[in-house]
């Protein structure tokens, strides 16, 4: 499963609240990834963001039936933006490009 967001900055909050590391001992090579999902791709979204036990289920569930390329599901950290799964065995997974590939720092600020 590759997890994605639909911004940098969602991108930054979703680390942030899953990877619970000090400071200090953040990665120092984080990349910024920019990709294209072609728009017909099948995808299956969820209108409501699930609990945790749920998410587990319907990405379990997701993964399992393999047709849909994505999942889209409105993130649990700010309901009103969206992060994409993408299953990277689904048929059309070789459709997925890559456009940018750029370094990442965190702001200091942010700790």
């Amino acid at each position: 499963m590759i997890y994605t967001a639909a911004s940098p900055s969602l991108a930054l909050l979703e680390v942030l609240v899953h990877l619970d590391l000090p400071p200090d001992l953040l990665p120092s090579d984080y990349r910024l990834l920019t990709i294209d999902i072609p728009d017909e791709a099948p995808s299956v979204r969820l209108d409501q963001a699930p609990s945790e036990t749920e998410a587990r289920t319907a990405g379990d569930a997701f993964l399992q039936e393999g047709a849909a390329l994505t999942l889209s599901v409105p993130s649990m950290i700010v309901p009103q933006e969206r992060n994409t799964l993408i299953n990277p065995i689904a048929p059309r997974a070789s459709e997925v490009r890559l456009l940018a590939n750029e370094p990442f720092a965190f702001d200091p600020r942010l700790f």
